[in-house]
């Protein structure tokens, strides 16, 4: 009966979890995308349709970049990232069609599973109330209230390593299936994005002197298939191994070579601008409350707890730094963190707190406090609306311009950086060069709001 009423109290939890990080996440799931990194969210969209507009034969799986009806020998390959995301909202409109809401779909079914997996995992290393004040902290997080949505790789990618690190956890306890977990949650995140290099690193460190080598050489392996079919297929796509500017995008994002880089700024301006989106949209709060777990993980003397957790943190760091220049300029890049900055902060409640009213109470105030800290944050984030011009403009272009027609849009600064706004809203092809041919014509003029689009013959 007591294992009974355990099992029936953990799908209660489950679900619990899952709906209500659902519903909290999806706030605003339909909203246009002109928001703050709404971009993504047009550009990934614009790929999923070509999924659908195409077939996945005739695309062998590329992200296409092209909008409006394209032949094949003129498609545009985005070749930085494995293509997992779009294809997984493809998927997403095949079912619902296609829309904001059913962009937004994947990454928000992801952060609600991170949710979840993150009460499973604490549940593991820690206990079942640790666990659940781990996962309500997480999504209380402005970084999970907005970004967990943004159509972007990294809530996927999240997901999937915290699918891989119960594994971990499981395997730790010596637990079943826990192998399984983690080659889902390693093949699924390489095929996402790059922060699964960063992952099996993490897993090797926590596993090295636990199992045998040959499992993690197996792992690796793996890896190291994905990685080669990625750059072999951007190969046929483009001609080269590194086409479509992967190579000049690595270089961008790494900081290698000051003239290679994307945006200038010293080491301490990098550390400043960390503890700026951490404070912003994981509060202040939640911060200091890890650093405290941290420091009783550290003073355990079980070194599997102390082995588990480094890896965690080997992960959620390891791509941030990697790619100094990303993570300058896209605040959603730590979004890694939510995963050590959770558990710390739980494990911490329950190790300084021990009589159950107590910890209840500080448990609750601390949810509280990260709820609603940064609220006015958040709030300027979900009221964002920065490129409602670009949204707009796409629209009437979409309404205006035949399927087989091609406009000119100027001037080419502000079409090139709106350029998945466009593309998504208008779904016709766009040209931003002025000796091309094209049947119209979009001027645009950014400070006063307004733009013209005129017939023309070129």
């Amino acid at each position: 009966m007591k294992n009974y009423s355990k099992k029936y109290s953990s799908i209660l939890i489950f679900f619990f979890l899952l709906l209500t990080s659902f519903f909290v996440i999806g706030r605003n799931l339909d909203k246009p995308f002109i928001g703050i990194h709404d971009w993504n969210g047009a550009r990934y969209g614009n790929i999923a349709r070509n999924y659908i507009r195409y077939g996945f034969f005739t695309t062998k799986f590329s992200q296409i970049e092209n909008s409006g009806g394209v032949e094949k020998k003129d498609f545009k390959f985005l070749t930085h990232y494995p293509t997992l995301l779009p294809i997984l909202i493809s998927v997403s409109y095949r079912i619902f069609g296609i829309s904001e809401w059913a962009t937004r779909l994947i990454p928000l079914l992801a952060s609600s599973g991170t949710i979840v997996i993150t009460y499973l995992i604490s549940r593991t290393i820690f206990d079942t109330k640790t666990g659940l004040l781990a996962s309500l902290l997480a999504f209380s997080t402005p970084m999970v209230r907005y970004f967990g949505k943004n159509p972007v790789h990294e809530p996927i990618a999240l997901f999937f390593a915290s699918l891989a690190f119960l594994g971990v956890a499981r395997l730790l306890k010596k637990e079943k299936n826990s192998w399984g977990l983690i080659y889902v949650g390693v093949t699924l995140s390489l095929l996402t994005t790059w922060s699964g290099v960063f992952l099996l690193l993490a897993i090797s460190v926590v596993l090295f002197k636990k199992v045998n080598r040959q499992k993690i050489f197996k792992l690796w392996s793996l890896a190291f298939f994905i990685i080669t079919f990625h750059f072999i297929k951007v190969y046929f796509d483009t001609g080269s191994f590194f086409g479509g500017g992967i190579l000049d995008a690595l270089l961008q994002r790494t900081n290698l070579g000051r003239t290679a880089s994307l945006t200038q700024f010293t080491l301490f301006e990098f550390i400043d601008r960390v503890r700026l989106w951490s404070s912003n949209l994981f509060t202040l709060s939640l911060t200091i409350a890890s650093l405290a777990g941290l420091y009783f993980i550290l003073k355990l003397q079980t070194s599997s707890l102390k082995r588990f957790m480094s890896g965690v943190l080997i992960y959620s760091l390891g791509y941030p730094l990697a790619f100094p220049n990303a993570t300058f300029i896209h605040e959603y890049f730590i979004f890694y963190f939510l995963l050590p900055l959770s558990l710390l902060s739980a494990f911490a409640i329950s190790g300084i707190f021990k009589n159950k009213f107590a910890w209840f109470t500080a448990s609750a105030l601390l949810i509280l406090m990260v709820w609603f800290e940064r609220g006015d944050y958040l709030k300027a984030l979900e009221e964002s609306s920065g490129d409602r011009l670009a949204v707009q403009i796409g629209k009437d272009l979409n309404q205006k311009i035949l399927e087989d027609d091609t406009v000119l849009i100027t001037p080419y600064a502000y079409a090139a950086s709106r350029l998945p706004h466009l593309s998504f809203y208008s779904d016709r092809k766009i040209t931003l060069e002025s000796n091309s041919s094209y049947n119209w014509i979009a001027e645009v003029e950014e400070k006063s709001g307004s733009y013209k689009v005129l017939p023309t013959q070129k």
